[in-house]
């Protein structure tokens, strides 16, 4: 069985995707997988029953590629349903488009003033869960 599995990044090119994981499940009688991605690492975990793809990062507008043949054993139990292919990522941006306009910092404790802090906001969106069937 070969499996291709091709990754599009369609977001902004000066943003940056990161912590990327995708996993694909892979049927119970699996012998040997043999792997090829073209960023990042892949690894078949048997017992997960899964290959995992790990990106660390991958810029907007891009494209990576990973392809699998999976080996399997000969089997006469029931037809295998493919579970969804899954992925987690963060984006740093907020798809909401919500933003800070004002930011007004006031510690009386530890006598901390408007004027004396730095003050910057992070946006990051993750990725919830995002399924797909082949």
């Amino acid at each position: 069985m070969e499996v291709k599995i091709v990754v599009k990044s369609n977001f902004k090119p000066t943003l940056i995707g990161q912590k990327i994981e995708i996993r694909i499940p892979t049927p119970p009688n699996t012998c040997d997988v043999q792997l090829l991605c073209m960023k990042g690492k892949a690894k078949h975990k048997s017992s997960d029953n899964a290959i995992v793809w790990k990106m660390k990062r991958m810029g907007g507008m891009k494209e990576s590629q990973l392809s699998a043949e999976i080996e399997l054993l000969p089997n006469d139990k029931k037809k295998w349903n493919r579970p969804p292919i899954s992925m987690n990522f963060e984006v740093p941006f907020a798809p909401s488009g919500f933003k800070v306009r004002y930011l007004k910092v006031f510690e009386h404790k530890l006598n901390y003033s408007d004027s004396e802090t730095i003050k910057w906001v992070r946006y990051i969106g993750k990725s919830g869960l995002y399924e797909t069937r082949c």
